[in-house]
């Protein structure tokens, strides 16, 4: 028995067991990440349409956002008159009334398709197998374009009268007029660029380039002067500044007579006392002229009268 047992379960039949059990996982992942859970129990319907844009199988079945089934086949067969039959596999659990609309819309704005259950209001449900009525809305693009569409219908004929006054305006003599003086005016344009350019050319590039020569040279000749006269004015302003240093150190000196009179205080005295006194010398002069000078022609005489009045 043991031996039976390993050769049973020899390298082969391993390989075998691990095959069936990934096979069997990758059925149930598959099926798990197409939204199909198949431990629930379910039910199937039937739904027919003209035409069916971006349903596939897989495509999910919703009630108000919320998913509770998948489309699991689609049949197509033309001696119906809806020749598309859409297999719906929904939650056992779900109660179909009849009168529901299976209703095939956009998902969002890359034009995935779905399909969206509006539950009638019948008290009758449906059974597995019923068919059940199917339509098609637009997506948001076609809903756009609905609403945006009686709106254009009713400017069409207000841009249609427009553009028939442009193309009156365009076609008429006063336009060709202005159109004819604006040529004019871009020939006369071109004509006084021709000549200014001529112009450029000849004379005003001649006259720059002397006028360049010129202005090179007259900096030359003033920086030249400039440099000599700066050179000759520092020069004589040191002398003076040098000058006025040497006298002003002079008369702050004692050893010399403008130093003494300016910085002897006895000196300065003495001067002032010998200026007081000749002031009163003069004024006593012009006082008493008499007593400094004598005048007489007869000298002798008069000094006889004066010793005999004595």
């Amino acid at each position: 028995m043991a031996e039976q047992k390993k050769k049973f379960l020899n390298n082969e039949t391993k390989i075998g067991i691990i095959v069936v059990i990934a096979i069997a996982v990758l059925y149930f992942g598959i099926n798990f990440l197409k939204g199909i859970n198949i431990f629930t129990p379910n039910t199937t319907l039937y739904v027919q349409y003209d035409r069916v844009d971006g349903i596939v199988k897989t495509s999910h079945v919703l009630i108000n956002g919320y998913q509770v089934g998948h489309v699991s086949d689609i049949v197509f067969d033309y001696t119906k008159e809806a020749p598309i039959t859409l297999e719906l596999t929904v939650d056992r659990k779900l109660v179909v009334p009849k009168g529901t609309i299976a209703e095939v819309y956009e998902t969002g704005m890359l034009g995935d398709k779905a399909i969206q259950l509006r539950l009638g209001k019948s008290s009758e449900i449906c059974q597995k197998g019923d068919t059940i009525e199917g339509t098609i809305t637009g997506g948001m693009l076609a809903q756009a374009m609905e609403s945006l569409i009686p709106p254009i219908k009713e400017m069409i004929p207000t841009i249609d009268s427009t553009i028939q006054a442009l193309k009156k305006v365009i076609e008429s003599e006063h336009v060709e007029n202005i159109l004819a003086n604006a040529d004019d005016a871009v020939k006369s344009l071109k004509d006084a660029s021709r000549k200014l350019d001529i112009m450029m050319d000849s004379d005003i590039k001649p006259f720059m380039s002397n006028a360049n020569s010129m202005v090179a040279k007259l900096d030359k000749v003033a920086a030249d002067v400039s440099d000599a006269d700066l050179k000759k004015t520092f020069a004589e302003l040191d002398a003076t500044v040098a000058n006025i240093k040497m006298a002003t150190a002079k008369l702050n000196s004692t050893d010399n007579t403008l130093g003494l009179l300016l910085n002897d205080r006895k000196l300065y005295n003495d001067v002032d006392s010998i200026l007081i006194n000749g002031n009163a010398l003069v004024v006593d002069l012009k006082q008493n002229p008499k007593r400094y000078v004598h005048f007489s022609v007869f000298g002798s005489k008069e000094k006889k009268t004066d010793e005999q009045k004595k």
